[in-house]
């Protein structure tokens, strides 16, 4: 079996990140309607590399494909200078079972994650929205930055990062709207995006201002999250599902244990949010959270328009 595989390259040359955030739309609800076959994902913990692997199956129902993505997130590998996300999503024929393609996972992980930020912050965020912050300086940051700017007109984007000249460098990256930032900046923000690998809250309710939205994509293990229990308690907070969030939301969880904040307060999934289901912002001083452990039906639908791209 010669199987063709698709490239970082392959992916990012086919699939825009506006046509990766409409897409999104179609998964978030396939998860919310029910019509998404998604089990929860397997975790198998390489303690002893810190590092864990990940094994996603996705599927839609009446779909002409299923997925299987295998990640391995290796966490001392930025130290070293190598990625610290590797993955592989295996692509079937859903209506005949034979083996499709093989796609590099990573640049499809840091895709789909940037635009199911984009989407939730085209819902969510003030339509005036112009001061963001990205927290994290890898592969997601950069996936958020595009997305951001994807639904919103902004003016500057402060990037924090834990080293400053790691963090120049990644800045350099982009045109003269982005530019290293600190805390501070943090209480002018009308949009800040998370995606960094720390275990502890990264800010809480008091570094933030009224109206701001938030999008938290980096922690995706129940013992660790980014976000304090007070900017938790005090947000109108919307996830990507709640069957997977139970599982392994430390954001959600955490303060959940603690006994200061319960999953009937969250207001619900992004599916029911897209389908006009549940209410988004009320008003323009709401804080709005999107916090996503990420999904395998996200790999799905960008999979499908690799392959089908691809084939033209």
């Amino acid at each position: 079996m010669n199987l063709p595989f698709y490239s970082a390259e392959d992916v990012r040359s086919v699939v825009s990140m506006s046509e990766a955030i409409d897409a999104m739309k179609r998964a978030f609800v396939a998860l919310s309607d029910g019509s998404a076959v998604v089990p929860n994902r397997i975790n198998l913990p390489l303690e002893d590399q810190n590092g864990l692997h990940l094994s996603m199956p996705a599927y839609i129902n009446g779909g002409k494909y299923n997925t299987v993505k295998l990640v391995n997130v290796h966490f001392d590998n930025p130290q070293k200078g190598l990625p610290l996300i590797n993955g592989v999503i295996l692509v079937m024929d859903a209506v005949e079972g034979s083996p499709l393609a093989l796609i590099e996972g990573k640049s499809v992980t840091a895709l789909r994650t940037g635009a199911g930020s984009g989407l939730a912050t085209d819902l969510l965020a003030n339509p005036n929205a112009k001061r963001g912050v990205v927290i994290g300086t890898g592969a997601q940051a950069k996936t958020q930055i595009e997305a951001i700017q994807c639904v919103r007109d902004l003016e500057s984007i402060k990037i924090i990062g834990r080293e400053k000249e790691k963090t120049e460098k990644f800045c350099n990256e982009f045109d003269t709207l982005v530019q290293p930032g600190n805390m501070d900046d943090l209480k002018k923000a009308d949009i800040i995006c998370t995606a960094t690998t720390g275990e502890t809250p990264l800010f809480d309710a008091g570094d933030v201002q009224p109206g701001v939205h938030i999008n938290g994509v980096g922690a995706h293990k129940p013992n660790t999250r980014e976000l304090g229990t007070a900017l938790i308690q005090n947000a109108k907070v919307y996830i990507d599902q709640l069957s997977s969030s139970k599982a392994e939301a430390g954001d959600l969880l955490i303060p959940i244990s603690e006994g200061h904040y319960d999953w009937d307060q969250i207001k619900g999934e992004l599916g029911n949010l897209v389908s006009g289901k549940i209410r988004g912002r009320d008003s323009a001083s709401d804080i709005t959270i999107f916090n996503s452990i990420g999904n395998a039906v996200q790999d799905l639908v960008i999979a499908e328009m690799v392959i089908e791209k691809n084939e033209k």
